[in-house]
């Protein structure tokens, strides 16, 4: 089970490309309680991209509805394929004294300095580790005497207009966006365990409209992207193969949609027009394995692109809705010839444990374990300082 930590009710919205999902929760001695939720089939968004306002607004309002308590602020996913990820070094002089809770929030500070970029919102900043003198590198530096302190950190910036088209959509609602949270950067926090974080390995949320990727190695998170490709394509792809509806190919996908296994099985569908249609498994499969195919291969390139993950990554954990598809297990591990495995959050509430509410557990514990904390930024006006503020709270309760 995964360990949660705080106890003030919270709500966070899950924004994606097919449903959008709001939960109302508190954390009491560990453990997860789910006051409320509620889920709606999303309108006006594509691969997560907002194209249409009033519609998203209305998708926002009808899953509050079925909401008693009143909802002011929320943490919430965002996801921005055209992102931008950076690491970055900065230090500072601290004149041999010993290391304290001041120093370590000075070099933060300072690594922050000059991160406005421009048309771009810095979402997180994540310390990686601290460097000692130039030589040493340690997680935690609280207590050493040093000259220099220096901080590696891990910055990602989504584009504005993404940023104020979702508080905009929000605030049609009545509601406020307290933290916004990368897509991918909260389903592996659900999916990963801490070991698979250590050893090196890549989360990939396949969704409706996008994969997902981030990548652990050593402890920390050295690296996200997505593919703008998802179950919607698979999807699309036997719609147009079987010249049937778009809601009976999705049916045909969740019953019928195997990976691996092929024969010369017939089944049998009703069309609208009162017709029957007979559809061989093996056609099937000629329909949606090829998809599969290319969005792991494009995944499989971008890591192999990345020094880091091509060799620091040993395991391939896959979530989200499209990843339940019987096969794709064994397919995929051939493709990225790494171990590879199946992942649901571990809560006790059985309709969450699933994997297309990866993403929403990950914002509960991200916003709920302390060690987290210090890469959650608020989007209030004042952007660096609300982000400076969640480091240095984090500062304070974990060197106290």
């Amino acid at each position: 089970m995964l360990d949660f930590k705080n106890n003030k009710s919270r709500c966070i919205f899950d924004i994606g490309t097919n449903k959008i999902v709001c939960l109302i929760y508190d954390i009491t001695k560990g453990n997860l309680n789910v006051h409320e939720w509620s889920h709606k089939q999303s309108l006006g968004l594509n691969r997560s991209k907002i194209l249409n306002m009033d519609k998203v607004s209305k998708s926002i309002i009808d899953t509050t509805k079925e909401i008693k308590k009143k909802i002011d602020k929320i943490n919430v996913n965002i996801t921005d394929i055209d992102f931008l990820s950076k690491k970055k070094y900065s230090e500072i002089n601290i004149g041999g004294i010993k290391i304290s809770k001041k120093e370590i929030r000075r070099s933060f500070k300072k690594s922050l300095q000059n991160s406005n970029l421009s048309q771009k919102n810095l979402i997180h900043s994540i310390p990686l580790n601290f460097i000692v003198d130039g030589t040493q590198s340690y997680s935690d530096p609280f207590g050493i005497f040093c000259n220099n302190l220096g901080v590696n950190t891990f910055n990602i910036w989504i584009n504005t207009v993404i940023l104020k088209n979702l508080e905009s959509c929000f605030r049609n609602a009545n509601i406020l966006i307290e933290n916004s949270i990368d897509t991918s950067f909260a389903s592996a926090e659900a999916c990963l365990t801490e070991q698979e974080k250590i050893i090196g390995s890549t989360c990939i949320d396949l969704g409706a409209g996008s994969a997902k990727i981030a990548t652990y190695f050593k402890g920390v998170l050295e690296y996200i992207n997505y593919v703008p490709l998802g179950g919607n394509d698979v999807t699309n792809d036997i719609q147009r193969g079987l010249e049937i509806p778009k809601d009976l190919a999705e049916y045909i996908k969740i019953i019928h949609g195997n990976i691996e296994y092929t024969n010369e099985k017939n089944f049998k569908i009703n069309l609208t027009n009162g017709k029957e249609k007979i559809i061989t498994q093996n056609f099937l499969h000629g329909i949606i394995k090829p998809r599969y195919e290319e969005i792991l291969e494009i995944i499989r390139d971008k890591l192999q692109d990345n020094l880091v993950t091509k060799i620091g990554v040993n395991n391939i954990v896959l979530t989200g809705g499209a990843s339940q598809i019987p096969g794709l297990i064994n397919f995929a591990s051939k493709i990225f010839n790494r171990k590879t495995r199946l992942s649901r959050p571990q809560t006790e509430f059985n309709f969450l444990n699933k994997p297309e509410f990866s993403t929403c557990v990950g914002l509960i514990k991200m916003k709920s374990d302390l060690d987290l904390k210090k890469i959650i930024k608020s989007v209030s006006n004042n952007k660096v300082f609300n982000l400076m503020e969640s480091f240095d709270n984090w500062v304070k309760e974990s060197f106290m």
